[in-house]
């Protein structure tokens, strides 16, 4: 944390993989959609047609639920399978510029994130004066936001964290979560894509 409280986190490690992944990602979506709904599991279950001791199971990622139940929740959820699957950005992750590995007069080509499923995409560029605040937005649920500093620096405000990005960082996010860009002393130029998933 710097002199002005901003986070500089370094590069997030790479998710997890293979079932035990699976599980952990189902288990947060599920209870993210079921409280988005203000509902319980007894609520969920009736819902469905799922036993309670299922969806706890489920919820502590303790089960392997079948497809047909998997079909079941995400019908129910207004979701799909492949979504209540996916590993939810529950904070943002960063990749340093200083973290990518650069051979001098040889082109280099470095895959930042990978997203599937992805639907509707919004493309923008953005140029900040100094002291300047974007407005507040958020994009919908299962949306997904990146951005990429082309100059400048930037510091970008999510859920009322605040994280310092500079020349060359980038940075996917949950878009959901409140968020907006702040300068300091500089001017800043940045591309930002917001994802949609499939409808």
């Amino acid at each position: 944390m710097d002199a002005h409280g901003t986070q500089t986190p370094t590069l997030v490690p790479g998710p997890r993989t293979g079932p035990g992944a699976a599980r952990e990602a189902l288990a947060q979506n599920v209870r993210r959609h079921r409280l988005a709904r203000g509902w319980s599991l007894r609520e969920l279950g009736a819902a469905t047609g799922i036993s309670k001791g299922l969806l706890s199971q489920i919820e502590r990622a303790e089960a392997n639920p079948t497809l047909e139940i998997l079909t079941r929740l995400a019908d129910v959820l207004a979701t799909t399978c492949t979504d209540l699957l996916r590993r939810p950005l529950l904070r943002p992750e960063i990749v340093r510029a200083a973290e990518l590995a650069e051979e001098p007069g040889e082109t280099s080509v470095d895959l930042l994130f990978a997203q599937g499923e992805l639907g509707r995409a919004e493309f923008y560029r953005s140029r900040f004066h100094p002291h300047a605040q974007s407005q507040v937005s958020s994009h919908g649920t299962d949306s997904v936001e990146y951005v990429a500093v082309v100059s400048g620096r930037v510091v970008l405000v999510v859920d009322d964290e605040r994280y310092a990005l500079d020349q060359g960082d980038t940075a996917r996010f949950s878009g959901l979560s409140s968020h907006h860009y702040e300068t300091e002393e500089s001017t800043a130029v940045t591309h930002t894509v917001v994802g949609y998933p499939r409808d």
